[in-house]
Order: structure tokens, then C-alpha cells, then sequence
């Protein structure tokens, strides 16, 4: 649908989440891009210049943020295209999120200057969810630790390559890559002197180069159990990997993708136990499919299926329009077709844990971890007007992206 503009407006009857707390029978006014004030019903004065939106008792929480995001709604990141990305924002409304990342896969260095190029002109979508930067996946990745990344454009970093990038394109603003190989720690140094992100990731390294990678600028893990190492046998000794490293350095963030097929409840209740509630972020690291149901597609030249069936040993039975991406063989995942709110779904029914918990995980956890805690993630005065309003089973009823309203269930 269209935008809908408004220069004030009250959200109210609603059950916010703010996410640090619950706040039953809550309203939210929002002038322009912002939010002006919040509160139970008794504590916030509503004008009348303001237009009042009543939303029945549904939940109305922060934006949801997904800073690791291949694509969705048949827009693909590596086309290069505006409008593939115009396609992903505004099909994103539909599930929430409000603020996200795109995200490539490794490619050749010209082909990531082109997708760099096409995300730095990339201004407001109208009616979309807002580009926070673009987050290069490789190519600077363990050829080990490869996965669904193409072998053929992993590389080492070199500096006469990612300089001349980084200098012309300033929406680089994460990068995923593996600290151990030549050239890595080096990267990480750039990367914390530019203030982008670095994220370790498809990495074969061992826990003493993941403390080395900490002291060389790396703050974060991709996809945690996806593309790391982990605890090894060499001449009788146990070496601990990747895996097991981020489970216990606390100075090192996390993601999962919690679509209720790359990792069992166990193994993300074991993740929040190591971490702690405050260090993990959901993330859907999703393809081209998402959103777009059950059937037969295409990632990077690869048949794929995309169908809710699990085998029988999976901790979880088969959950209705709970999808995911396998190669035509199911021999192996093909990247996910999670959308955010199934995803915070999946955190308190399959998990357990309690709403505002698992709202943090899509909100201000991803806004901190990308240090955008200033502008959003969390409903509070002077904040962005970027609010996702879901009912008890996570349907979206209405998304607001900078104080307009860009989805209406």
C-alpha cells in the first residue's frame, strides 16, 4: 500500500513493549519522525490536533531490525538492482521489520563494487523498511569454512583491494570475514578505525586467534553453529574452536537464525545461557523466497526447495508455514526463508522465553550490536517513530517506518 502521512499521531489501547518492559493499555505519540511521548493511558496527554489510531490491545513494540539479510520477497541483494531493494523494503514492512541490513554473499570484487554503488545511492523507499548500510559476507572467509559461499571468490584481504572500496563507499557498514587467514587481523584493525562492524565469520580459527581477533578490532560472530569451527582432536590435546569461544568470551556479540530448522531450542537455550540475553540478535540471513511460500526457486544458480518438513529426530514436529530453503537433494540448508516475526514467534513458543525477551533479540540488541541504540531499537522520548504493531499469534497488523505508516494489515 501507499504511505500514509500524518504530522501527529497517538497509537493507543496497545500493549507496549518497549522492550525493557511491558506497558498494558499504553499509549505512543509520535510528531513527524518522532516519538514525543509513551506511557499507560494515565500518564500521557493526547492533543487535539492528533490523529488517534485505536489498535485493540495488540502488542506494539520497536521496529524489528535485521542486519544480516541476503533477501526476500523476490528481491535478491547480489542483482545489484534498486529494484530488488525496493522489493525487499517494502515486503519487509509486511513482517515487522523496520530498519535492515542487506547483506551479500562473496562475489567477484567488481561485482561487491556494484552492489556497494547501487545501496550508496539507494535513498528513502517509499513505503519500505529503511537501509541501515550494507554487510559484505566475505569474500575474506576460510575456503574450510566455505558453506553455501562460492569457492571460487573467496580471497585473502588485501589492502589495495578493500581500501579503494571502503574509501568510496560509506554504506560498507559491517563486514563478516575470518580473522585467522593472511591478511585478517589487519582487516579487523581498518574496520575499527573506519567504525564498521567486524564480524568473524566462516572461520576456522582456534580460541588463541579469537582473542587476537578481539584485540584486533572483531566485536561480533556470524551465525553462530554456521560456518565455525569448533572443538577438535589434535595429537590427544582438545582445542577449542570458534563455537566454543564466542560461547564464553563475553566481549564477543552473536546472531542466530531461530527458524525453527538451523538450530534446535536446546542448542539456543545453550547460546542465551553463554551469552546472556543482552549479547545475541536474531537475525534471518534470508534469501530471495522468504515471504514468498512453499515451492521450487533458484540461489545463485542452485536448485532449491523450499517446504516446513523436519525429520523425525528433530527436537520440533513439522509447524505449519514454518519454511525453509534445502538444495533440490535436501542434503543440506540453502540459506533461510525465515521472515522476523515468525522468528520472535518461534523465541516464545518453541523456546520459551517471554515477549519483551524475545522482542529484544529482534530490537534494541540488533540496534546496539550496529551502535544505532541512539535512533532505534527501543520505544522511548525523542527516539524514531519506527513501530511494529503484531497480535497474539505475531500476525502484523501496522508498520510505521519514520513516523508514517507504510503497512495495514
Amino acid at each position: 500500500m501507499g504511505t500514509i502521512l500524518m504530522k501527529k499521531t497517538a497509537l493507543v489501547n496497545g500493549r507496549i513493549i518497549t522492550p525493557l518492559r511491558l506497558i498494558e493499555d499504553g499509549t505512543i505519540i509520535i510528531k513527524d519522525n518522532t516519538i514525543i511521548d509513551f506511557g499507560s493511558k494515565d500518564q500521557v496527554t493526547i492533543s487535539e490536533d492528533t490523529v488517534v489510531i485505536d489498535v485493540n490491545q495488540a502488542y506494539i513494540s520497536p521496529g524489528f531490525i535485521d542486519l544480516h539479510i541476503h533477501g526476500s520477497w523476490g528481491g535478491d541483494v547480489m542483482s545489484a538492482s534498486e529494484d530488488d531493494l525496493v522489493k525487499m523494503a517494502n515486503g519487509l514492512v509486511r513482517c515487522g521489520v523496520t530498519s535492515f541490513m542487506p547483506t551479500t554473499l562473496s562475489g567477484s570484487l567488481a561485482e561487491l563494487r556494484k552492489i556497494a554503488s547501487c545501496v550508496e545511492k539507494m535513498g528513502k523507499v517509499n513505503g519500505g523498511a529503511r537501509l541501515i548500510g550494507l554487510h559484505l559476507e566475505g569474500p575474506y572467509l576460510n575456503p574450510k569454512q566455505v558453506g553455501a559461499q562460492n569457492p571460487k571468490y573467496i580471497i585473502c584481504p588485501d589492502p589495495a583491494d578493500y581500501l579503494p572500496l571502503f574509501d568510496k563507499y560509506s554504506c560498507i557498514k559491517r563486514v563478516s570475514a575470518a580473522p585467522e587467514i593472511s591478511g585478517g587481523m589487519a582487516l579487523g584493525r581498518e574496520l575499527k578505525k573506519r567504525g564498521i562492524i567486524a564480524s568473524i565469520a566462516h572461520s576456522s580459527a582456534v580460541y588463541q586467534e579469537v582473542l587476537a581477533a578481539l584485540e584486533n578490532g572483531y566485536t561480533h560472530a556470524t551465525h553462530i553453529f554456521s560456518g565455525m569451527s569448533s572443538v577438535q582432536r589434535v595429537e590427544a590435546y582438545r582445542v577449542t574452536g570458534v563455537l566454543e569461544s564466542v560461547l564464553l568470551l563475553d566481549d564477543l556479540t552473536t546472531e542466530i537464525i531461530a527458524d525453527g530448522h538451523h538450530l534446535p531450542p536446546s542448542l539456543i537455550k545453550l547460546v542465551l545461557k553463554s551469552k546472556g540475553l543482552n549479547r545475541v540478535c536474531l537475525v534471518t540471513d534470508a534469501m530471495s523466497a522468504a515471504g514468498l511460500g512453499p515451492g521450487e526457486y533458484n540461489l545463485g544458480g542452485l536448485e532449491v526447495i523450499v517446504e516446513d518438513a523436519v525429520p523425525e529426530i528433530f527436537e520440533i514436529e513439522t509447524q505449519k508455514n514454518n519454511y525453509v530453503a534445502k538444495l533440490s537433494d535436501r542434503s543440506a540448508f540453502a540459506s533461510s526463508v525465515a521472515t522476523m516475526n515468525q522468528m520472535v514467534r518461534n523465541m516464545v513458543k518453541l523456546v520459551g522465553l517471554n515477549l519483551p525477551e524475545a522482542v529484544c533479540l529482534a530490537t534494541i540488541n540488533p540496534a546496539r550490536m550496529q551502535k544505532l541504540d541512539d535512533k532505534i531499537g527501543l520505544i522511548g522520548k525523542g527516539m524514531k517513530a519506527d513501530l511494529t504493531v503484531f497480535n497474539e499469534e505475531f500476525d502484523i497488523l501496522l508498520t510505521m517506518v519514520d513516523g508514517e505508516i507504510v503497512y495495514i494489515k
